[in-house]
Formats: C-alpha cells, structure tokens, sequence
C-alpha cells in the first residue's frame, strides 16, 4: 500500500518533528553553572541524565502522571542528574523550576528539517494530520513557539491522556480525534522511536515508519521503513517509492 490509501498521518514530536538546538543535557549544565560550586563534567550529566530520564520513566511512567506529577517528576530527573556535582545547600527545586522552564520554548527547539515541506505535501493531498507524542503539558505551547502548532488537526499528549506509546489506545483515541471515519489500516504514524512509534502503531493495525539518522542500525526492520531525516521521507513521498 502507498500513501494515497492513508486518510490520517501522525507524527511523533521530538526527533521527529522537533529537534533540540543543543543536547538536552547541554541545558541543564548551563544552568548550573549560574550556582555557584558547581563541578560536574559534560560526559558525565550526559551520562547521568540519559540513565536518570530512563530510571524514572520506568519507575514513574508517563512523567508520572499517576503518581508524582510531570513537574516532581522533572525536578527529580534534575536533581538526579546534578546533585552531586553541587553544593548541598544548593536549592535544586530553584534550578530544576529554570530547566523545566527553558524547555518550554524554541530556546531550546527547533522544527526538523523537511517538517513543513511534509506537512504541506500531506496537506495538498487531503490528509488529516495529527500529533501522538509522550509529552508532558508543555507540548502545546512548545509547538506554538515554533510556529507549528495551527497546522494539526489535533494534538494528543500521552500525560493529558493519561496513556503513553506504545499503548494501543493513544493510537486508538487519535482516530476518535481525527473525526472522520476511517480504519486503523488507513492511519500512518511517522517517529523516531522502534518500540514506542513503529512497533507501538503496527501493533494497533496502522501503518509505521521511523526516523533514523542511522537508517542501516534498524537492520530488523524493513529498510523501505527506514528513513534517515523527513527530507529523505518526503523524497520517497514524491516520488511514489513508499510502500507501506
């Protein structure tokens, strides 16, 4: 099947859509290098904040939603990740509340290149176009910084959910949002992610594929499936090459 059977595509927001300016751990090490004492190394909050952001999305899934709250559940991944390259009397809620606040805009955002090129295309053909992301409640206006936000259809963020990817019923309830009548083999779901967007959306009976920048790394997949950057997609797209 090729796109002109698909009436609703989605798209995964962040390495997808969006990207990060800088490394996300970049971030947290310019703010705290504002307090003082702070003694920590680039690799190791790089380190830290991956195995952190991966410790407590396990332990409190979806940013906590039914446990801490998406905000404790930040100024835990910050304190987890900095703590002990501060001084004790460092007041952590204080520089965890900055970073949550810096990344509620294009500061630290950018629309991935060929986002609007495919949006337009997808646009001209008639298609609904959604957004499906494991996002906190700062999705909103994050896309509304980067000048994206009109051009969807809707915008499901699994924390308002209540249900993150790859959980058949963010994609089932991202049909209900579409408001027209369509089957799950007529949806497309487009991300970066192999268990939460790919195998996540073909498990619910929609159609897949993923963003890679290592395309030839997702050697289990079909490599039709894989696509580098949305450039590369897009390519594919015009030149009647996808198969789904």
């Amino acid at each position: 099947m090729c796109l002109r059977g698909m009436k609703l595509v989605t798209f995964d927001v962040t390495n997808t859509l969006l990207n990060f300016r800088l490394p996300p751990w970049q971030y947290y090490i310019t703010i705290a290098k504002t307090y003082p004492g702070y003694t920590g190394s680039d690799d190791d909050v790089k380190t830290k904040f991956r195995q952190n952001f991966k410790n407590m999305w396990i332990e409190y899934p979806n940013f906590g939603k039914s446990s801490i709250q998406w905000e404790n559940w930040w100024r835990k991944v910050v304190a987890l990740t900095l703590s002990d390259h501060l001084p004790a009397n460092t007041n952590m809620d204080d520089l965890a509340d900055k970073v949550i606040e810096e990344f509620k805009t294009d500061k630290c955002w950018e629309v991935a290149q060929g986002s609007n090129r495919l949006i337009s295309h997808l646009r001209s053909l008639g298609l609904s176009i959604g957004v499906i992301s494991n996002f906190d409640p700062r999705l909103n206006g994050i896309l509304q910084s980067v000048g994206i936000y009109d051009q969807f259809d809707f915008i499901l963020a699994s924390y308002e959910f209540g249900h993150s990817k790859p959980d058949k019923r963010i994609f089932e309830k991202a049909i209900e949002l579409c408001q027209k009548p369509l089957a799950p083999s007529e949806a497309l779901h487009i991300g970066d992610d192999v268990q939460k967007d790919y195998e996540g959306a073909r498990a619910a009976g929609w159609h897949a594929v993923l963003i890679n920048k290592q395309p030839e790394s997702e050697n289990q997949l079909r490599q039709d499936h894989v696509f580098k950057d949305l450039n590369d997609l897009i390519l594919n797209i015009e030149q009647d090459k996808l198969k789904l």
